[in-house]
């Protein structure tokens, strides 16, 4: 599914606001994350659209898609599922298309950022180097930064893999004599 970053930069924003309020009253930094992400969120972080194609199924009584999912991402679709089927009882919007339905439903705040704390943690380092601005837009001063620092993550993986290779050839070589 296409991402959208729209999105993305106010689920960053918001992100940043939700630490702030839970940093000062935790004892470590991994106690702030796991807070900081059940926080409530003002909204959730999904486009109508996106929203549409996995609950429209669901309504249909077929949750395998759904189910598919990473824990997480679950628990966000049928926490919007169950709004959907809230707001579908209710008088303005008996009748209504699921799209119309759904761009109400993902604008209503969220019980829980739906995301996890590493994850959390990645963005709030990215907003904290400098990757992003305060407003969760990407600068384009630090774009070579990053692109060189994925780059020095993919040769140290890729030396790590072929280091493996040639110390499992050894061991079987080893296993052979």
């Amino acid at each position: 599914m296409k991402q959208n970053y729209d999105i993305t930069r106010q689920m960053q924003v918001d992100l940043m606001k939700a630490y702030k309020t839970v940093c000062e009253t935790c004892w470590s930094q991994q106690e702030a994350y796991e807070r900081m992400v059940k926080q409530p969120a003002p909204r959730y972080y999904v486009s109508a659209k996106q929203a549409c194609q996995v609950i429209s199924p669901m309504l249909r009584g077929d949750f395998e898609m759904v189910n598919l999912m990473t824990p997480t991402r679950r628990r966000m679709y049928y926490s919007l599922f169950n709004e959907v089927i809230r707001l579908s009882e209710k008088r303005d919007f008996i009748g209504k298309g699921l799209i119309y339905i759904m761009r109400e439903a993902v604008t209503r705040p969220a019980p829980e950022f739906f995301i996890s704390p590493t994850r959390a943690k990645i963005i709030r380092a990215w907003l904290k180097n400098g990757l992003y601005d305060e407003d969760g837009c990407f600068k384009k001063e630090t774009q070579k930064w990053y692109g060189n620092m994925r780059e020095r993550q993919r040769i140290r993986k890729e030396k790590k893999e072929k280091w493996m290779l040639e110390k499992m050839s050894e061991e079987t070589k080893a296993t052979k004599q």
